[in-house]
């Protein structure tokens, strides 16, 4: 083999220390998760877990922190799963795949005879009065007429997030 070449096990660890997760880093829960890229929290609590596991000195507080504050947002932004990145990065990352992932969507049965434009001014409307739970939101979709998949795909207009704690 030669020398440049990793090995499976060098690659492994080279993963797991860009993961921050061979030792605790000492860094804020924002540049932490600038640091990975994003963390999936699809359960809230995962969050927490997550940069524990990663951080030195972690404290709860310091996270609900940066979610209170707006500086670390949780939402939509890889796949269809709810990842906590930072504000500074939320942008970005959800314009650099929203075009592909509507794509993507508009190829899904469950798609099929959706205006989404509309769906998306539904929720809007929705969500003028304050945060909503997803049950709320499909309810109020059920009612404008549109079908129980139209919220699969109307997070693909709009960039909704999770309420911090």
């Amino acid at each position: 083999m030669a020398e440049r070449e990793l090995s499976w096990a060098r690659l492994n660890r080279a993963l797991l220390a860009r993961q921050l997760l061979l030792e605790r880093a000492d860094l804020t829960p924002v540049a932490a998760v600038e640091r990975v890229g994003g963390l999936q929290t699809q359960y809230s609590p995962s969050a927490y877990v997550g940069l524990w596991s990663r951080l030195a000195g972690f404290r709860r507080a310091d996270l609900t922190d940066a979610l209170t504050r707006g500086r670390i947002i949780q939402g939509w932004v890889m796949r269809c799963t709810i990842h906590m990145v930072s504000a500074a990065d939320h942008p970005p990352m959800t314009e650099a795949v929203r075009a592909h992932r509507r794509l993507l969507w508009s190829r899904d049965p469950r798609s099929t005879g959706i205006d989404m434009a509309a769906a998306a001014d539904t929720v809007r409307d929705l969500l003028a009065g304050g945060p909503l739970t997803q049950a709320a939101l499909v309810e109020g979709l059920l009612a404008a007429g549109f079908t129980k998949d139209a919220f699969a795909g109307v997070q693909l207009w709009i960039d909704l997030v999770r309420v911090p704690p």
